[in-house]
């Protein structure tokens, strides 16, 4: 089952009307030896730096589509942005900007010896950008041996509100992710539709059909800790809700998130993202 199905259904269901359109204004290109990618959308976000860990807004481009208020319901953009957008044919760079929009530096990995891990400092870099009104504004433009970019920029920087705290447990939310984790770890297939929001129950029947809801179980149970779950923090604004979780599967400790739907009067599952805790 490839990644880009989850992904696409994701987008989809958070791209319904519990978000509003994009207001975002982005164009140029960012070329690094023969990889040259167009920009088609980007947003921004406030953030930790690769550097130094402080506080900065992270501008990120690609050339594909990208939905900016569904993924900014993620409480890590970066992460949703690297699994659910990032693809073998999808580049993402991201630039780094201090709090009141001045750049700072750059980030990008297209293939294997084509990429930089932070590229900082202002040499080759002609930078209007700046803060206003809540938006990234301004022209960035970059020259080097190897890589160059020229953007125009004029993006929001979304907002950090996922909505009101839950209770410790979740609340409602909570408590379908929980139904979620008991259908998954059982791979009860009947049990887990009821938990998926509508665009998953479409993907779940679809691969049914075909002989493969097994396959599919099996492959959002890699994002998810099979063997115990907690739930942390939480917030909700009725239509949407995040939860953040730990847990362990059967050989690894688990950190990450779950986005989740109201949808029909009830709370579904629409993803779910994990990063291995390590040592």
């Amino acid at each position: 089952m490839k990644a880009m199905l989850m992904a696409a259904a994701v987008a989809a269901g958070l791209a319904g009307e519990a978000f509003a359109a994009d207001d975002s204004s982005a164009s140029g290109a960012f070329r690094s030896h023969t990889i040259n990618m167009p920009v088609r959308t980007a947003m921004a976000f406030r953030g930790a730096s690769l550097l130094d860990k402080s506080d900065v807004i992270v501008l990120v481009i690609t050339n594909a589509k990208m939905h900016q208020d569904a993924m900014a319901g993620y409480y890590d953009r970066r992460r949703a942005v690297d699994r659910r957008i990032k693809d073998s044919e999808t580049g993402v760079v991201y630039f780094e900007f201090s709090p009141d929009g001045k750049y700072r530096g750059y980030s990008f990995n297209f293939a294997s010896g084509n990429g930089c891990g932070y590229c900082g400092g202002n040499m080759g870099i002609d930078s209007t950008t700046r803060l206003v009104n809540g938006r990234l504004t301004g022209s960035l433009k970059g020259t080097d041996t190897d890589r160059n970019f020229d953007l125009a920029l004029d993006v929001p920087v979304a907002s950090d509100d996922h909505g009101a705290p839950l209770p410790a447990d979740g609340g409602a939310p909570g408590k379908a992710y929980l139904a979620y984790h008991d259908a998954l770890v059982k791979r009860d297939a009947k049990a887990l539709r009821i938990t998926l929001s509508d665009e998953l129950r479409e993907t779940l029947a679809s691969a049914a059909k075909d002989g493969k809801a097994g396959g599919y179980m099996s492959y959002l149970a890699k994002e998810h800790p099979s063997k115990s779950v907690r739930i942390g923090k939480g917030w909700s604004d009725g239509k949407t809700a995040v939860l953040l979780i730990d847990g362990e599967s059967s050989v690894l400790k688990l950190t990450g998130e779950v986005l989740l739907l109201n949808q029909g009067g009830t709370w579904r599952v629409d993803d779910e993202l994990t990063d291995v805790v390590m040592k």
